[in-house]
């Protein structure tokens, strides 16, 4: 296992760049390796970039290129007109005398960068330098703000075998500084430490560096007159400096350190204070987790400092957002919007003129909440006899009974009138027990229609049953294919549930396949359609039917393409098709939302348009898109930013 991580191996990554807008959502994805500083300019944290975990779809991690912004009570996502790459392990500072955040350098898939760019709360810019820093990732790095320089020791310089199969890792020891225009070399040979993190003390007027010799904690101070590392060694030193992450804290004038992994199999949750001559360990009362590769900053408007994302030794990326002060790490947070996620509901109710989501999953949580999005607007409703334990749900609106129907991966199924829930008698006959299964409501049958999905034993089913509101009926006739990441909806043109596309197997014993193909039903059985143009493979693709054309609308799902060396690869798609009863076409918009599978796509009764919430594409989305007249628009927030006074 590489020293680069003592926990995650080594696949290869593959950059995913989003072209989109300024828009808002709930909290960044689960991620590590990412930045954020404390900007006062704009009173507000300012996160970038992170690497994603490990997605069992495409076998890839991703690097990220988003910018976030943390008001001390809730994420906002913001898109500049500019942005640096895809980045993780990047070096990021504020700059006080210029009122600009600052990175540099950092990792893209396989390669180490050292290009400069600096934000100013409305874009991002890059700095042409003369010179600069060799290229490398995990570089540690302070803004001393009486000298105006940006202090910059070590990293990593990886580099790949001409099969791209052997990493070699190289740590770099020497020291930069930064005066705003120009990179400096000041010191070619330091400490021959690891990991570095460096802080700038202004109280002392220091800047100070945490690192790993060997397995050891070691500290260091810059000497900027003598250019050189001076050691110093207090009675205590965090005991796990590897990947932890540092802030100064104005509110008790202390550097604050946390986390950090000790072993491959040993992180630490320990919090350490430094009050510029010893490190105290802190006394918890409340914990954030034993984490490695969080970003931390110090939000002085709150007087708290702000720890998010991270990876366990064991377990999921961290998804939430930690508040620190006063020896207690609490949770934080936005309850007014629903959490990134996908493989959840997104119903219309058109006659309380409301789309109901429920359920879904993300990187670290099972969602069992409810909410209604109505004219733009999330709202969470908490309700008599709500489902607690509804895995996998899949969902449809009975238009003749007024009802949302819900139904969970167990097949218990429930009935929502818009105040109370009610649940189907368990012991009447029902589907099995599923996962990833479609469900519509079929209006000229006046029945649920229920098909496909993947049983415990992972066998892809193709089992249809229909649901009028007092029993479940198997339909046995004319099975289509197993399956399941359909995508099925009620075809208003041709009076009839439509399938298309999913992943499944055409007998018990083939191969996997993605399918392209159609289906209708007629209450009796299936029959395949046969367009002379279609999608393509694909999955996990979202429908929603066109309320000015009754044309049906499919966005995204994982595509199969056709690599440069002829190969098929899954990809996470972002194109849209028109579907008018008999034709497949192509839409071009001139905005296109990310890439993704598994969003919430439905009609918005009171815009009279089609709206688009989360998803996944290799981590979780909650961005919010509608589409009408055949493109797609952002829904977007005024940040309304506080400026600080010059």
């Amino acid at each position: 296992m590489s020293d680069h991580s003592l926990k995650r191996g080594f696949s290869l990554c593959i950059i995913l760049l989003l072209a989109a807008g300024s828009a808002f959502a709930a909290s960044p994805s689960g991620r590590f390796e990412s930045r954020m500083v404390w900007d006062p300019a704009i009173h507000r944290a300012v996160l970038f970039g992170g690497l994603t975990a490990l997605d069992a779809g495409t076998k890839v991690q991703y690097e990220l290129a988003d910018t976030w912004e943390w008001t001390g009570t809730r994420w906002l996502q913001v898109f500049p007109p500019h942005s640096p790459s895809a980045r993780a392990a990047e070096s990021m500072v504020f700059d006080s005398a210029r009122n600009r955040v600052v990175i540099f350098g950092g990792r893209q898939g396989k390669i180490n960068l050292n290009d400069t760019w600096s934000f100013d709360g409305n874009d991002w810019t890059p700095i042409n330098t003369t010179t600069a820093p060799p290229v490398r990732e995990l570089a540690g790095a302070a803004y001393d703000s009486v000298r105006d320089r940006i202090v910059l020791f070590g990293g990593f310089h990886q580099t790949y075998s001409t099969d791209g199969k052997t990493l070699t890792e190289t740590p770099l020891h020497d020291t930069w500084e930064f005066n705003g225009t120009n990179w400096t070399q000041v010191l070619a040979d330091g400490p021959a430490v690891t990991k570095a993190m460096l802080e700038y003390d202004p109280v002392r007027k220091q800047t100070i560096m945490l690192a790993l010799n060997g397995t050891a904690t070691v500290m260091y101070a810059w000497d900027p007159a003598a250019a050189k590392w001076n050691q110093l060694t207090p009675t205590v030193l965090p005991t796990c400096a590897n990947e932890g992450a540092m802030t100064w804290q104005s509110s008790n004038n202390t550097i604050l350190y946390t986390g950090g992994v000790c072993a491959s199999t040993n992180s630490t949750e320990e919090s350490y204070e430094w009050d510029g001559t010893n490190w105290t360990k802190v006394d918890l009362t409340q914990f954030a987790g034993a984490y490695v590769g969080s970003a931390l900053t110090f939000d002085p408007d709150h007087q708290n400092a702000v720890l998010f994302g991270g990876e366990p030794v064991v377990g999921t990326l961290v998804t939430a957002t930690f508040t620190y002060a006063n020896k207690a790490w609490s949770v934080a947070g936005d309850a007014a919007y629903p959490a990134p996620r996908s493989l959840f509901t997104f119903t219309t109710d058109p006659v309380n003129k409301v789309v109901y989501m429920f359920g879904g999953v993300n990187d670290a949580l099972s969602f069992f909440d409810l909410w209604t999005y109505q004219n733009g607007v999330f709202r969470p409703l908490t309700t008599t006899n709500q489902p607690t334990d509804c895995a996998s749900p899949i969902a449809s609106y009975d238009t003749d009974r007024s009802k949302l129907v819900l139904v969970c991966a167990s097949s218990a199924t429930w009935e929502f009138d818009g105040t109370t829930w009610t649940q189907f008698d368990a012991t009447k006959n029902a589907p099995p027990a599923h996962r990833f299964a479609s469900l519509v409501y079929d209006q000229n049958l006046k029945k649920t229609v229920y098909f496909g999905g993947l049983d415990g034993n992972n066998i892809y089913l193709n089992q249809t049953w229909t649901y009028d509101g007092a029993l479940w009926t198997q339909v046995k006739k004319n099975p289509a294919p197993s399956r399941s990441l359909t995508s099925m909806w009620y075809d208003p043109i041709l009076k009839k549930t439509v399938l298309y596309g999913g992943l499944g197997r055409l007998t018990s014993d083939a191969r996997l396949t993605r399918f392209s193909d159609m289906w209708s039903f007629d209450g009796a059985g299936w029959t395949q359609l046969t367009p002379s143009t279609t999608p393509g493979m694909r999955y996990g693709a979202r429908i929603a039917l066109d309320p000015k054309t009754n044309h049906t609308i499919l966005f995204g799902g994982i595509r199969v393409d056709t690599d440069a060396a002829n190969n098929q690869v899954q990809v996470y798609a972002s194109d849209t098709w028109d579907w008018d009863g008999t034709t497949w076409t192509k839409i071009t918009s001139a905005l296109t939302p990310p890439p993704r599978e598994n969003a919430g796509f439905a009609l918005d009764p009171i815009r009279n348009q089609l709206v688009m919430f989360g998803g996944y594409s290799g981590f979780y989305l909650s961005d919010l898109w509608t589409y009408a007249n055949g493109q797609w628009s952002q829904i977007t927030e005024v940040l309304n930013r506080r400026r600080a006074a010059h």
